[in-house]
Protein backbone atom coordinates (compact mmCIF):
# COMPACT_ATOMS: atom_id res chain seq x y z
CA UNK A 1 0.00 0.00 0.00
CA UNK A 2 0.90 3.72 -0.90
CA UNK A 3 0.83 4.82 2.98
CA UNK A 4 0.81 8.70 3.91
CA UNK A 5 4.86 8.11 5.03
CA UNK A 6 5.83 6.40 1.91
CA UNK A 7 4.42 9.70 0.06
CA UNK A 8 5.96 12.12 2.90
CA UNK A 9 9.67 10.03 2.17
CA UNK A 10 9.74 10.88 -1.25
CA UNK A 11 8.61 14.26 -0.38
CA UNK A 12 11.30 14.81 2.15
CA UNK A 13 14.21 12.82 -0.45
CA UNK A 14 13.92 16.05 -2.48
CA UNK A 15 13.68 18.50 0.19
CA UNK A 16 16.89 17.21 1.68
CA UNK A 17 19.22 17.04 -1.50
CA UNK A 18 17.96 20.85 -2.66
CA UNK A 19 19.33 21.51 1.09
CA UNK A 20 22.31 19.74 0.35
CA UNK A 21 23.29 21.57 -2.67
CA UNK A 22 22.89 25.02 -0.99
CA UNK A 23 24.28 24.46 2.51
CA UNK A 24 26.68 20.97 2.04
CA UNK A 25 26.99 18.77 4.72
CA UNK A 26 30.90 19.74 5.58
CA UNK A 27 29.48 23.08 6.55
CA UNK A 28 27.02 22.12 8.86
CA UNK A 29 29.16 19.51 10.33
CA UNK A 30 31.97 22.47 11.24
CA UNK A 31 29.45 24.88 12.72
CA UNK A 32 27.58 22.24 15.18
CA UNK A 33 32.02 21.58 16.36
CA UNK A 34 31.76 24.97 17.92
CA UNK A 35 28.18 24.77 19.59
CA UNK A 36 27.91 24.48 22.93
CA UNK A 37 26.07 21.10 24.59
CA UNK A 38 21.92 21.07 24.14
CA UNK A 39 19.83 21.63 26.64
CA UNK A 40 19.64 18.44 27.95
CA UNK A 41 15.81 16.69 27.55
CA UNK A 42 15.84 13.15 29.09
CA UNK A 43 16.46 15.13 31.96
CA UNK A 44 13.59 17.32 31.89
CA UNK A 45 11.67 14.45 32.13
CA UNK A 46 11.98 13.71 35.20
CA UNK A 47 8.60 11.60 36.47
CA UNK A 48 9.95 9.76 39.98
CA UNK A 49 7.35 7.28 40.23
CA UNK A 50 3.01 6.83 39.31
CA UNK A 51 2.21 8.43 41.57
CA UNK A 52 4.45 11.82 40.71
CA UNK A 53 2.48 13.97 38.18
CA UNK A 54 3.53 13.17 34.14
CA UNK A 55 5.63 15.66 32.55
CA UNK A 56 3.88 17.47 29.86
CA UNK A 57 5.49 18.47 26.54
CA UNK A 58 3.25 20.36 24.35
CA UNK A 59 3.33 20.72 20.53
CA UNK A 60 3.56 23.80 17.82
CA UNK A 61 1.47 22.99 15.38
CA UNK A 62 -0.27 25.27 12.98
CA UNK A 63 -2.31 22.14 11.39
CA UNK A 64 -2.39 18.48 10.62
CA UNK A 65 -4.40 16.92 7.26
CA UNK A 66 -7.77 17.37 7.08
CA UNK A 67 -8.30 20.42 9.69
CA UNK A 68 -6.14 23.66 10.99
CA UNK A 69 -5.54 24.25 14.49
CA UNK A 70 -4.75 28.38 14.16
CA UNK A 71 -4.53 30.67 10.72
CA UNK A 72 -1.21 32.02 12.30
CA UNK A 73 1.47 30.53 14.28
CA UNK A 74 3.14 32.69 16.33
CA UNK A 75 5.63 30.94 19.06
CA UNK A 76 6.27 34.69 20.47
CA UNK A 77 2.92 34.66 21.63
CA UNK A 78 2.41 30.77 22.78
CA UNK A 79 5.62 29.85 24.29
CA UNK A 80 5.00 32.25 27.04
CA UNK A 81 1.64 30.36 27.21
CA UNK A 82 3.32 26.74 27.33
CA UNK A 83 6.10 28.03 30.03
CA UNK A 84 3.23 29.28 32.72
CA UNK A 85 1.04 25.86 31.99
CA UNK A 86 4.34 24.01 32.95
CA UNK A 87 5.56 22.32 30.01
CA UNK A 88 8.74 20.22 30.66
CA UNK A 89 9.62 20.41 26.69
CA UNK A 90 8.40 21.46 23.30
CA UNK A 91 8.28 19.66 20.14
CA UNK A 92 8.26 21.71 17.36
CA UNK A 93 6.80 20.38 14.14
CA UNK A 94 8.73 21.50 11.05
CA UNK A 95 7.31 19.92 8.20
CA UNK A 96 5.81 23.08 6.12
CA UNK A 97 3.73 20.61 3.81
CA UNK A 98 1.28 19.12 5.85
CA UNK A 99 1.76 20.70 9.50
CA UNK A 100 2.51 24.44 8.54
CA UNK A 101 5.80 24.41 9.93
CA UNK A 102 9.50 25.24 8.73
CA UNK A 103 13.10 25.03 9.78
CA UNK A 104 13.24 28.78 10.57
CA UNK A 105 10.95 28.64 13.17
CA UNK A 106 12.66 25.85 15.03
CA UNK A 107 15.22 28.31 15.36
CA UNK A 108 13.18 30.83 16.38
CA UNK A 109 11.82 28.97 19.04
CA UNK A 110 15.31 28.00 20.42
CA UNK A 111 15.96 31.87 20.61
CA UNK A 112 12.31 32.35 22.40
CA UNK A 113 12.78 29.83 25.34
CA UNK A 114 15.06 27.54 27.59
CA UNK A 115 12.81 24.63 27.59
CA UNK A 116 14.76 21.73 25.64
CA UNK A 117 13.09 21.24 21.86
CA UNK A 118 11.65 18.16 20.29
CA UNK A 119 12.22 18.31 16.42
CA UNK A 120 9.08 16.54 15.13
CA UNK A 121 10.14 15.25 11.49
CA UNK A 122 10.16 13.07 8.98
CA UNK A 123 13.63 12.28 9.18
CA UNK A 124 15.24 10.15 6.19
CA UNK A 125 18.33 11.38 6.10
CA UNK A 126 21.58 11.89 8.72
CA UNK A 127 21.80 15.13 7.12
CA UNK A 128 18.28 16.11 8.71
CA UNK A 129 20.12 15.60 12.19
CA UNK A 130 23.28 18.17 11.87
CA UNK A 131 20.54 20.32 11.15
CA UNK A 132 18.50 19.87 13.91
CA UNK A 133 21.46 20.39 16.06
CA UNK A 134 22.39 23.65 14.41
CA UNK A 135 19.00 24.87 14.57
CA UNK A 136 18.96 24.22 18.57
CA UNK A 137 17.08 21.11 19.05
CA UNK A 138 17.88 18.87 22.08
CA UNK A 139 16.30 15.99 20.55
CA UNK A 140 14.94 14.68 16.93
CA UNK A 141 12.04 12.10 16.47
CA UNK A 142 13.10 8.85 14.37
CA UNK A 143 10.17 7.08 12.89
CA UNK A 144 10.63 3.12 13.24
CA UNK A 145 9.10 2.77 9.99
CA UNK A 146 11.52 4.19 7.67
CA UNK A 147 14.21 2.44 9.20
CA UNK A 148 16.00 -0.98 9.19
CA UNK A 149 17.24 -2.94 12.55
CA UNK A 150 21.06 -1.44 11.14
CA UNK A 151 19.69 1.74 9.57
CA UNK A 152 17.81 2.70 12.51
CA UNK A 153 21.16 1.75 15.15
CA UNK A 154 23.10 4.06 12.76
CA UNK A 155 20.80 6.77 12.95
CA UNK A 156 20.48 6.58 16.52
CA UNK A 157 24.57 6.56 16.76
CA UNK A 158 24.04 10.14 14.29
CA UNK A 159 21.93 11.90 17.01
CA UNK A 160 24.31 11.15 19.70
CA UNK A 161 27.64 11.40 17.67
CA UNK A 162 25.70 15.28 16.61
CA UNK A 163 24.97 15.57 20.65
CA UNK A 164 21.05 15.39 20.60
CA UNK A 165 18.63 12.39 22.06
CA UNK A 166 17.41 10.05 19.48
CA UNK A 167 13.45 9.57 20.50
CA UNK A 168 12.49 6.33 18.48
CA UNK A 169 8.88 6.67 17.82
CA UNK A 170 6.53 3.39 16.95
CA UNK A 171 3.18 3.94 15.54
CA UNK A 172 2.36 0.14 14.78
CA UNK A 173 2.84 -2.42 17.29
CA UNK A 174 5.04 -4.83 15.36
CA UNK A 175 7.63 -2.04 15.94
CA UNK A 176 7.80 -2.50 19.23
CA UNK A 177 10.70 -5.26 18.98
CA UNK A 178 12.79 -3.99 17.01
CA UNK A 179 12.93 -0.42 18.58
CA UNK A 180 13.42 -2.42 22.09
CA UNK A 181 16.46 -4.38 20.74
CA UNK A 182 17.85 -1.45 19.42
CA UNK A 183 17.69 0.54 23.57
CA UNK A 184 17.32 3.69 22.89
CA UNK A 185 17.57 6.03 26.03
CA UNK A 186 13.53 7.54 24.49
CA UNK A 187 10.27 5.83 23.39
CA UNK A 188 7.84 7.14 21.74
CA UNK A 189 4.19 5.23 21.75
CA UNK A 190 2.38 7.12 19.15
CA UNK A 191 -1.45 6.64 19.88
CA UNK A 192 -1.92 7.38 15.81
CA UNK A 193 -1.80 4.58 13.21
CA UNK A 194 0.31 7.14 11.40
CA UNK A 195 2.70 4.41 9.30
CA UNK A 196 -0.85 2.14 8.74
CA UNK A 197 -2.63 5.91 6.88
CA UNK A 198 -3.37 6.09 3.20
CA UNK A 199 -1.27 8.08 0.73
CA UNK A 200 -4.10 10.64 1.00
CA UNK A 201 -4.34 11.11 5.15
CA UNK A 202 -7.33 14.55 4.77
CA UNK A 203 -10.06 11.99 5.68
CA UNK A 204 -8.05 8.74 8.28
CA UNK A 205 -5.68 10.96 10.14
CA UNK A 206 -7.94 11.41 12.99
CA UNK A 207 -7.77 7.82 13.45
CA UNK A 208 -6.52 6.56 16.95
CA UNK A 209 -7.30 6.41 20.86
CA UNK A 210 -5.30 7.52 24.04
CA UNK A 211 -5.49 3.76 24.96
CA UNK A 212 -3.61 1.84 22.12
CA UNK A 213 0.12 2.87 23.96
CA UNK A 214 -0.95 1.47 26.88
CA UNK A 215 -2.42 -1.48 25.52
CA UNK A 216 1.23 -2.03 23.76
CA UNK A 217 2.42 -1.62 27.56
CA UNK A 218 0.48 -4.25 28.59
CA UNK A 219 0.98 -6.89 25.79
CA UNK A 220 4.98 -6.62 25.55
CA UNK A 221 7.19 -7.91 28.53
CA UNK A 222 10.31 -6.51 26.26
CA UNK A 223 8.95 -3.08 26.36
CA UNK A 224 8.44 -3.51 30.12
CA UNK A 225 12.10 -4.91 30.30
CA UNK A 226 13.41 -2.28 28.23
CA UNK A 227 11.96 0.81 30.76
CA UNK A 228 13.49 -1.24 33.71
CA UNK A 229 16.55 0.33 33.25
CA UNK A 230 17.85 3.39 34.74
CA UNK A 231 17.40 6.44 32.65
CA UNK A 232 14.92 5.40 29.94
CA UNK A 233 12.13 7.30 29.06
CA UNK A 234 8.78 6.50 27.72
CA UNK A 235 6.26 9.28 26.12
CA UNK A 236 2.98 8.60 24.84
CA UNK A 237 1.42 11.12 22.09
CA UNK A 238 -1.59 11.99 20.12
CA UNK A 239 -5.36 11.42 20.84
CA UNK A 240 -4.79 12.95 24.42
CA UNK A 241 -7.02 15.72 25.15
CA UNK A 242 -8.52 15.75 28.38
CA UNK A 243 -7.65 15.07 32.21
CA UNK A 244 -9.18 12.23 32.74
CA UNK A 245 -7.25 10.52 29.94
CA UNK A 246 -4.14 11.77 31.90
CA UNK A 247 -5.44 9.63 34.79
CA UNK A 248 -5.81 6.57 33.08
CA UNK A 249 -2.08 7.27 31.78
CA UNK A 250 -0.55 8.23 34.54
CA UNK A 251 -1.14 4.55 36.44
CA UNK A 252 1.27 3.51 33.77
CA UNK A 253 5.15 3.72 34.09
CA UNK A 254 5.05 6.80 31.22
CA UNK A 255 7.31 10.08 31.85
CA UNK A 256 5.52 12.52 29.92
CA UNK A 257 2.95 12.65 27.30
CA UNK A 258 2.87 15.41 24.14
CA UNK A 259 -0.10 17.02 23.07
CA UNK A 260 -0.10 18.88 19.93
CA UNK A 261 -4.02 19.93 18.46
CA UNK A 262 -5.75 19.75 21.76
CA UNK A 263 -3.46 22.29 23.28
CA UNK A 264 -3.31 24.53 19.76
CA UNK A 265 -7.01 25.02 19.88
CA UNK A 266 -7.10 25.76 23.54
CA UNK A 267 -8.90 28.96 24.26
CA UNK A 268 -6.37 29.39 27.22
CA UNK A 269 -3.42 27.11 26.70
CA UNK A 270 -1.53 27.85 30.11
CA UNK A 271 -4.92 27.06 31.96
CA UNK A 272 -5.53 23.78 29.47
CA UNK A 273 -1.86 22.82 30.40
CA UNK A 274 -2.35 23.05 34.21
CA UNK A 275 -5.72 21.28 34.19
CA UNK A 276 -4.14 18.30 33.08
CA UNK A 277 -2.15 17.59 35.96
CA UNK A 278 -3.83 19.26 38.45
Amino acid sequence: MNTFLNQVRSQKQKEVLLRKEKYPLASLQKQVSAFPPTRPFGDSLCRKSTSSPLCIIPELKQKAPGHENVNHLDPQEILPQYEQGGASAVSVLTDSQWFGGSLEMLQQVFTLTKLPLLQKEFVIDPYQIWESRLLGASAILLLAYYFTKIELQEMMQCCIDTGITPVVECSLEEEISTVVSVNPDVILLNNRPIAAIPANPTQTYSQGNYTVSLQWWNAHPELQEWKQQAGKKMISASCIDHPSQIQVIAKYPFDAVLIGNAVMKAPNRSIFLQSLVA
